[in-house]
């Protein structure tokens, strides 16, 4: 059976279907998996972690013109699925993405499918996804791409700067620097012990 994976809502969070504890769960997983790919640079590197983790990365462009069209009826802006490698037999995760949009929701796109897939969404024996797992693709995106503690050590002080350092686009930029204030003035005084491995990670502690 095939998997797929659609984006509701791009660039933000479903609002109000994760809980703070699943939230906290994420961001863990975003840390283990940097950690994982050896991932210790930004703009974080989503074509490197597709590769590490042996996901398939597929541009639009590559596709057969029918096929092509048929992707962006689908999605604009990319997908994820399970697919039958033919050479092996084995289930591989492929993820689909339009190479024509600009540099910054194409790295979205392609984060949120990783999400898709390192949170489990795809090993569902159901082929649709439900609005919390694109809720959590979505948060999984806005934290890998920028999380808060790289934000603050890089002194980013608008949007501006966030898309500029993270290579984020112009819209998914407000909504990282708002949860970035957010995280700022609500947010434990201190560093999460899992916050400080990040920056040691990136040697910015």
């Amino acid at each position: 059976m095939l998997s797929l994976s659609l984006k509701t809502e791009k660039g933000t969070d479903l609002r109000g279907l994760l809980t703070p504890g699943r939230c906290d769960e994420i961001k863990k997983e975003v840390l283990f998996m940097f950690e994982e790919c050896e991932i210790n640079t930004y703009p974080i590197d989503c074509f490197t972690i597709a590769d590490r983790l042996y996901y398939q990365l597929r541009p639009y462009s590559s596709l057969p013109m029918v096929k092509r069209l048929k992707a962006l009826a689908f999605d604009m802006d990319g997908y994820s699925r399970v697919e039958v490698n033919p050479q092996t037999g084995m289930n591989e995760y492929v993820i689909y993405y339009n190479d024509h949009t600009n540099q910054g929701r194409m790295r979205w796109t392609i984060l949120h499918e990783i999400g898709h897939v390192y949170l489990g969404h795809h090993d569902n024996p159901d082929d649709s996804l439900s609005a919390i797992e694109e809720a959590e693709a979505n948060f999984f995106a806005k934290y890998s791409i920028a999380p808060p503690p790289l934000i603050n050590v890089a002194k980013c002080t608008s949007p501006d700067d966030v898309a500029a350092t993270f290579d984020v686009s112009g819209e998914a930029s407000f909504n990282i620097f708002d949860y970035y204030k957010k995280w700022m003035e609500f947010g434990p005084i201190d560093y999460e012990p899992f916050e400080i491995e990040m920056l040691q990670l990136f040697q910015a502690a």
